[in-house]
């Protein structure tokens, strides 16, 4: 297995350690824009986000809107949208970067990985092949910055939201 570098999430790992609250319910408290927070969809019960600190560009996350660490607290509504907005995740990279290679995920327990252990959210991540990236169009090159990607991926939203 190959291992995926990313030092710009080195901010993220520290000041995770001293972070108050949980992010996700700050972020949702927060009354800048949407686009200030990087949400590119709301749903009655989910929201879809950039990730602040991606793996790769396009890292995005299905959130749900209830404070709740585990899938089995979800009502049924809720569990469904929330796996739509992964699809509609799952769409965005393939149709913005051309990506042949998703992976879709879950950390649920600090052991297992979560850095917002109390709040559910499922991240889609345009997955790099072996060596340079190659699964993705665009995420092989030098990364792009938030503000890219979220015009990127706000901006086909219409079309692989349509689709799911």
């Amino acid at each position: 297995m190959e291992i995926l570098h990313t030092p710009w999430r080195r901010e993220y790992v520290v000041s995770a350690r001293d972070y108050e609250g949980c992010l996700f319910c700050n972020i949702l408290a927060d009354e800048r824009s949407d686009e200030e927070r990087r949400i590119l969809l709301r749903g009655d019960h989910t929201f879809l986000i950039l990730n602040t600190f991606p793996y790769t560009p396009g890292h995005v996350m299905a959130v749900p809107y209830r404070h709740l660490a585990q899938s089995t607290e979800l009502e049924p509504a809720e569990f469904a949208e929330l796996l739509r907005f992964s699809q509609i995740g799952e769409r965005l990279l393939r149709h913005s970067y051309g990506c042949r290679s998703v992976h879709g995920g879950a950390n649920l327990g600090r052991e297992a990985g979560a850095g917002v252990p109390g709040h559910l959210h499922l991240h889609v991540i345009a997955w790099p092949e072996a060596p340079l990236y190659g699964a993705c169009q665009g995420a092989d090159g030098p990364p792009e910055t938030l503000e890219e990607t979220y015009r990127r991926l706000h901006g086909a939203l219409g079309e692989c939201e349509a689709r799911v």
